[in-house]
Parts: structure tokens; C-alpha cells; sequence
């Protein structure tokens, strides 16, 4: 059976690490006896024999004082070193266990260092490996990747994770901006081909209502009401429809978001709801389309002045709440920036009750609405509109009460 990534560097680095000090080891443990003794007690021993044979067949008597005298004192030199050699020898005999002992703890010390460098190089090679295989695995399953906390292993494996958790989140950013375009084209087809279905029935029928109401009885009065309303409510959703389905028309031109919001907060906020515009730094201009994004913002601040405005029950899209009808709305536009480019951010803030936690994530979809009159489409065109123009758009509540949507758009390209 394989070994596995892991298991197979740690052998290796233990390999690499003990042979050579169990090499250095034994040549230590075993030179002594593979090196011939030179100078050794053996050759001295055979010196003083051979010294010794020699004076037995020297006639000394014939020799002068002076050859006498050397001759002893090369005698005891002879003696002498035969006599140290012998102590060397049984000195190192006594310490040839002490050394081996020594050098077999060395071994052990070098053998046991070496496995716990490799158990721990092995970890900082092979966890940061093996993340990154598991985490291709999660980013072809399309999973995400887990959140907890970092292994520790090499420096240049944690950039190596962090490029890899950015790549990961670019990627799945990326698929849902593909699945949401996708979603998307296909509503928008839908969209046209049921406003066109809508509008081929519904002017004859404004028509029959207008003439039934030259020759209507006057107890028919009522009925023709009913259905002139709904009727106009039809055409309502009918023109919604035609909205969300139709994409920005003509080439696109700079557009001041500051100036744009100003007039609507003069034209467009009823009697009795205050609205103030702040700026938080110059913010740039926006190359799009003026009257989209003109219906988009004012759609909002109806939004806002609904949820300052509308009884008791009713929210920002008509969730429930406790009315505060003079409250004031704001509007905040601050530089912001988006995918590496200037951008300007709006957030429209009002004081009403808020969203409802469960509607959160459902305000942008088509036909969900909590108004008593609403179609559902409002909040799914001004999504439209800013996807058109490369921006983002989120809802949420503020801390003090309150919704808060926010629309953030690319600038000008420099």
C-alpha cells in the first residue's frame, strides 16, 4: 500500500538525517580496531626483546665508560616507553566502554532530534498540501471552503492559502453573477411576453368600460368603478412588466447622482415627510443611463416615504411596525470604490418600522410585496437598473430602526 504525501516526506527526511550520523557513528566506534597500532605497546614490547637480545650478546666490558653509559641510558628509555605505552593501553581500555556509551547516547540523541525535525518539517510541508487538495476538491463540488482556523505550516504556504481563499471567492462570486444573468435573461423574456399578452386585451377592454360608462344605469355605477380600477392596476403591472424586461436604451452619458437625488428629493416627497441629502467627500460621476437610474432612486424614496408614512403594520414594503410619520428620510451619498474602480455609494435610510427579519432576503425578488396595492415588481426593476449599470444593491435594517438600502455604482472609467 502507497504511503501517504505525509508519511512518505517524513521517511525521507529521517533517512536523510540518520544515515550519515549512524555512518559517522560506527567508523567512530569501530577505528580503533580497523587502524593497525603504530607506535602501540606491541611495537614497543618487540623494541625492548630485540634491545634486550642485543645486550645478552654485547660484551659490555669492552666498551669505554662513555658507550657504557649511553648504552644504559638507551636501556631506560626503552624501558621507559614500553612502560608508558602499557599505561596508554590500559587507559584506553578502561575509557573504550565510557566512549562507546557516549557515542551510542550520541546516536540516539542524533536519531531521535532527526525524527522529530522530520515529523515536524513533513507538517509544515504536507498540511498546507493537503488543504489545498481538499479544497479543490470542495471548489469542484462546489462547496465552500471551511472557516476555521489556519494550520500552521511555512510562511509562503499561508499566502499560498490566502490566494487560494480569494481565488475561491472570486469563483463563487463569479458563478452567481452567471446564474443570476442567467435568472435573469430568462425573466426579462418572460417579462416582455407577458407584458405583450397584457396589453393586447387590455385596451379594447378600456374601451367596452369607457362606453358602458356613457350607458350604464346609475345602480352599475359602482361595478364600472371596479372594474376601471383594476382595470388601470392591469396596465400598471402591465408597464412594470414591460420595464423589468427592457433593457436601457441609447449610449450611455455622465451622470451626477448628487444633482439627480436633490431634485428628487424636491419634486418627489409628499406634504409633511422630510428628506435631507448629505455628502461624505466629492464622489464621481457615473456613466449610465439618466432616466433608468432616475426611476430606480425615486422608486426607493417612495419606498422610504411609505415606511414613514404608512399606519401602523406596515414596514418599508409594508411590514409590520409602529408608524412615525415624521420622521425624516436621508440620503448619503460617500465615495466608495468597486472591483478596483471609484465608485459612489447612496444609502437611503428611513425611520420607519424596518423590514421584517423574514423579508430580508426577499425584497429584490419579483412579485413579493406586503402592500395592500403592490405588484412586486418595484424593487426587482430598480435591481434591474443597477445591475445594468454594474453596481450592487443590499438591504438591511439600522441599528437605530429603520431600513437602509444601498446602491453602490461604478464611476466614470478614468
Amino acid at each position: 500500500m502507497a504511503l501517504a504525501f505525509r508519511h512518505r516526506i517524513f521517511v525521507w527526511l529521517v533517512v536523510i538525517a540518520t544515515v550519515p550520523a549512524a555512518v559517522a557513528v560506527s567508523v567512530s566506534l569501530l577505528s580503533p580496531d580497523l587502524v593497525p597500532p603504530v607506535g602501540g605497546v606491541e611495537a614497543w614490547e618487540r623494541a625492548g626483546d630485540t634491545w634486550r637480545e642485543a645486550v645478552r650478546h654485547l660484551d659490555v666490558r669492552r666498551l669505554s665508560p662513555a658507550t657504557r653509559a649511553a648504552v644504559d641510558r638507551h636501556g631506560e628509555e626503552i624501558s621507559r616507553s614500553v612502560r608508558r605505552a602499557r599505561q596508554v593501553q590500559a587507559f584506553r581500555y578502561a575509557i573504550s566502554g565510557t566512549l562507546a556509551g557516549l557515542l551510542a547516547g550520541l546516536a540516539v540523541l542524533v536519531t531521535g532530534g532527526a525524527v522529530r525535525l522530520a515529523g515536524h518539517l513533513s507538517r509544515q510541508l504536507s498540511r498546507p498540501i493537503d488543504d489545498l487538495v481538499e479544497w479543490t476538491g470542495r471548489i469542484a463540488r462546489g462547496e465552500s471552503l471551511p472557516a476555521g482556523p489556519e494550520v500552521k505550516g511555512a510562511p509562503e504556504f499561508q499566502i499560498l492559502r490566502d490566494a487560494f481563499r480569494r481565488m475561491a471567492g472570486d469563483l463563487e462570486a463569479a458563478r452567481s453573477r452567471e446564474v443570476e444573468a442567467a435568472q435573469l435573461r430568462t425573466f426579462r423574456d418572460v417579462a416582455r411576453q407577458v407584458a405583450h399578452e397584457l396589453k393586447n386585451p387590455l385596451t379594447p377592454l378600456r374601451f367596452a368600460v369607457g362606453r358602458l360608462r356613457q350607458q350604464a344605469a346609475p345602480g352599475q355605477a359602482e361595478l364600472l368603478e371596479i372594474l376601471d380600477g383594476e382595470s388601470q392596476r392591469i396596465e400598471q403591472m402591465a408597464r412594470d412588466f414591460s420595464s423589468l424586461g427592457r433593457l436601457p436604451e441609447g449610449p450611455p452619458a455622465l451622470v451626477d447622482i448628487g444633482e439627480l437625488l436633490d431634485g428628487l428629493a424636491r419634486s418627489t416627497l409628499p406634504a409633511g415627510v422630510q428628506a435631507r441629502v448629505e455628502r461624505d467627500g466629492a464622489t464621481p460621476m457615473v456613466l449610465g443611463h439618466y432616466e433608468p437610474l432616475r426611476r430606480a432612486f425615486q422608486n426607493l424614496l417612495l419606498n422610504a416615504v411609505d415606511a414613514v408614512g404608512t399606519p401602523a403594520g406596515a414596514g418599508a414594503q409594508g411590514n409590520g411596525g409602529s408608524p412615525d410619520a415624521g420622521a425624516p428620510i436621508t440620503l448619503t451619498l460617500a465615495p466608495a470604490e468597486l472591483a478596483g474602480r471609484r465608485a459612489v455609494r447612496v444609502a437611503i435610510a428611513d425611520r420607519g418600522p424596518g423590514i421584517a427579519p423574514e423579508s430580508l432576503g426577499r425584497v429584490f425578488e419579483p412579485y413579493f410585496t406586503t402592500k395592500a396595492h403592490g405588484t412586486g415588481l418595484g424593487l426587482a426593476i430598480v435591481r434591474q437598473t443597477v445591475l445594468d449599470h454594474g453596481g450592487t444593491i443590499t438591504a438591511s435594517n439600522a441599528p437605530g430602526g429603520g431600513a437602509v438600502f444601498t446602491v453602490t455604482l461604478p464611476g466614470e472609467p478614468a
